[in-house]
């Protein structure tokens, strides 16, 4: 237990559900083929230089405490020299992309850029949710980028749906553990917003496109994760279950290989 915990103060949950869903949505649009190893390795640095900046800068204001804004409290200067050599590591991986994803990889750390002014400016204080939105968008952007550059002659339907679908489970993972951190923040109406929308999308995936159900079952066993975490624990402590939740493409995988 105290194993994924310390992952998921890491925020390495998150990295590796990135990384196995950037593979599930690579199969899906490009004929079942997978992300060559370093467009993956690529992504899993940046999500988790991203993700380990954005504690560090939380932790620079006057925040609700919590066991993992301790432990990053605790580690500030461990994590300090972690997060310089993820960069030396991903400024290493980029120069061996070709070309066309470090453009495209340009307008995201733009994004990522102008995201971590508005945090240290207190921008995302103003609107709520704005913070849980933006980092949603990054997140989704980043895993579907190397898809982007490489499924033009994909269903254009199945790419705005897929890529919709997936934005709100990031969000749906982002409100709820915000809402359940800081017991003064109401977005119920949000979340369930999110989850209506969220079953739409799935219904339309499955009765205007051709997409097999067995490809969507990662999705709807992370979404019903997070359902189980909103109506039934109704518990921050479960927030290191909610990440791990995405790395369910693994069972997708798992499946495949039983099945052959």
């Amino acid at each position: 237990m105290q194993f994924f915990k310390t992952l998921h103060f890491l925020s390495l949950d998150v990295v590796v559900g990135a990384c196995l869903f950037q593979c599930l949505l690579t199969t899906i649009f490009l004929s079942g083929q997978f992300p060559p190893l370093l467009v993956t390795l690529t992504l899993a640095f940046a999500v988790w230089t991203i993700y380990l900046v954005d504690r560090f800068i939380d932790n620079q204001k006057p925040v609700l405490h919590s066991a993992l804004h301790d432990f990053h409290l605790k580690h500030v200067h461990k994590i300090k020299y972690l997060i310089g050599g993820n960069v030396l590591i991903l400024l290493f991986l980029v120069t061996c992309l070709p070309k066309y994803l470090i453009i495209n990889g340009v307008i995201i750390s733009i994004l990522v850029l102008v995201y971590w002014a508005f945090l240290i400016f207190g921008f995302f204080k103003r609107v709520k949710f704005s913070k849980e939105i933006s980092t949603a968008i990054i997140y989704t952007t980043g895993i579907f980028l190397y898809i982007f550059s490489n499924a033009l002659e994909s269903n254009m339907v199945l790419q705005v749906l897929m890529v919709f679908l997936f934005f709100l489970l990031a969000l749906q993972n982002l409100v709820l553990f915000t809402c359940l951190s800081n017991s003064e923040l109401t977005g119920e109406s949000m979340l369930i917003g999110i989850e209506v929308l969220w079953i739409g999308l799935c219904l339309a995936l499955l009765f205007f496109t051709h997409l097999s159900i067995f490809l969507l079952l990662p999705f709807l066993l992370t979404f019903v994760i997070h359902l189980w975490i909103h109506y039934i624990s109704k518990s921050k402590q479960w927030a290191w279950v909610g990440e791990i939740a995405f790395i369910s493409p693994l069972f997708y995988y798992l499946y495949a290989v039983i099945s052959t």
